[in-house]
């Protein structure tokens, strides 16, 4: 039996975490990092750190409905973006929220708080980017400001594609799955009211941007009022879309109060809508059964959002009348897309699980808690560098989950909100990821072809890095507060 060292094993714990942003810090891709690490990982299991078989035999069976879920909510996320654009769907509904909008300024904040969370809300993995960046340069913004704007919109990031995260986070964290979901809606205000004002004064200016400032304020605090409403009501799932459906809403009544006119939308721009009402109106109607008549392991899957997010994809086809062999080559075109994805979630969730089972993260976790209280203060920290190196809330809920809520166990405060705290710091942070700046630069491509400027890939990095560094300090003192007063 080795004999402990806290100091020397602090020291080897860290070597897994510092290695793998350091290797994905390096562009090395997601997969080839995460082998790497969790091949390190398993040789310092064998020398200092064995696997607790108590610890084991608690968290695996546990993570594998868990993966389940996550991947087939991830899956289900592409198929439907797939057929969406292929029968041209997106562009329909975008442009005819763009015409209701009645002013471009209006249109710019429409497109920010509300298309770009909404589509990511539902699909997720910079999908919300795709469908706002498009419609920001048919407004006649430069690529520069289509490509932030884009990327600010990611607002609701722990709800993205109906917040698989969440679910990991609850899992390793050892919390309440709603009770996750309501407390991060709680510490969102700061990441919706910063991107609100970042995204209206990079799309219209100083000046412009006073006339708009109020109608930014009030999008911002309904959207903060329905997550929050409809993380208690509901669950996680569906809180990014109601709240960024709530968002349209406030925006296109401002744009008729003030002298707009109704745009009633074609009937092909109707059917668009199809497939997303049909994944909310399944979801809720299942959650609700499932609160008035419980039903244990059933309602549990009743109320699973990957089961509904097939129905919508593959109900699609249906509403559209797709020929079979065009909706099979969807099919198909949508598991290649989804294959890299599913192998870099399954390798962070078993990685995240490794350090649990192995005692890494408690060692971690209890030098972490030697910090005192002032540790609290930086969890917006952790939570800003697993966002900017992974790009995806579920990867870092999957590294750090377990450790913040030992920490946090360890210094006598409340793990959901150390945990929370995380989760919305980590989801605004995967704006400023270099793979999804690279990807919202590209989107632009077209209009440069055209005869426009191209973007400025460092201008866009500037803007999403100075509304997070905002995001990181403001959170902070809130992380300390809750951790001394919860």
């Amino acid at each position: 039996m080795t004999e402990p060292n806290p100091v020397l094993d602090t020291l080897l714990a860290l070597i897994p975490l510092v290695l793998l942003v350091t290797l994905l810090a390096l562009r090395m891709k997601p997969v080839p990092a995460a082998l790497i690490v969790i091949a390190l990982t398993g040789v310092l299991t064998g020398i200092r750190f064995p696997i607790d078989p108590g610890l084991f035999d608690d968290v695996v069976p546990s993570l594998w409905p868990v993966a389940l879920s996550v991947l087939v909510i991830i899956f289900g996320g592409v198929l439907l973006a797939e057929y969406l654009g292929t029968v041209g769907a997106q562009d329909a509904i975008g442009d005819w929220l763009r015409a209701a909008a009645h002013t471009p300024d209006r249109a710019v904040l429409l497109i920010g708080l509300g298309v770009a969370p909404f589509v990511e809300s539902i699909v997720g993995w910079g999908l919300g980017v795709v469908a706002s960046v498009p419609l920001l340069l048919r407004l006649g913004l430069t690529p520069t400001k289509a490509a932030s704007i884009g990327l600010l919109g990611i607002v609701l990031g722990p709800w993205g594609s109906l917040g698989p995260g969440n679910i990991i986070m609850a899992e390793l964290g050892a919390v309440d799955y709603v009770q996750l979901g309501v407390v991060s809606a709680l510490f969102s205000l700061p990441v919706l009211l910063v991107g609100g004002i970042a995204i209206l004064l990079v799309g219209v200016g100083w000046r412009r941007a006073r006339s708009m400032l109020l109608e930014a304020l009030v999008t911002v605090l309904v959207m903060w009022l329905i997550l929050i409403a409809v993380n208690l009501a509901f669950g996680p799932p569906l809180g990014g879309v109601i709240a960024s459906l709530g968002a349209i809403a406030i925006l296109m009544l401002f744009a008729r109060l003030r002298g707009g006119r109704a745009f009633t939308p074609d009937r092909f721009t109707v059917r668009s809508l199809y497939p997303y009402l049909v994944l909310i109106v399944t979801l809720l109607l299942a959650i609700a059964v499932d609160r008035l008549f419980p039903l244990g392991v059933w309602g549990d899957i009743l109320a699973n959002p990957a089961i509904w997010m097939l129905l919508a994809a593959f109900s699609t086809p249906l509403f559209f009348r797709l020929p079979w062999a065009q909706s099979l080559s969807v099919v198909t075109v949508s598991l290649k897309r989804f294959a890299p994805v599913t192998l870099t979630t399954l390798l962070f969730i078993g990685f995240g699980g490794l350090l649990s089972v192995n005692g890494m993260s408690a060692r971690l976790s209890d030098a972490a808690a030697s910090l005192g209280l002032g540790f609290l203060a930086l969890i917006p920290v952790i939570g800003f560098v697993g966002g900017y190196i992974t790009a995806s809330s579920t990867a870092t809920a999957a590294m750090f989950a377990s450790g913040i809520s030992h920490a946090a166990v360890a210094l006598g405060t409340d793990q959901l909100a150390a945990l929370s705290v995380q989760n919305v710091a980590s989801g605004s942070a995967v704006m400023t990821s270099p793979s999804r700046v690279a990807l919202a630069v590209s989107l632009t491509e077209d209009a440069v072809a055209q005869g426009r400027a191209p973007a400025d890939p460092a201008v866009v990095m500037r803007h999403v890095l100075l509304a997070n560094l905002i995001v990181v300090l403001l959170l902070a003192p809130l992380s300390w507060a809750a951790g001394v007063l919860l």
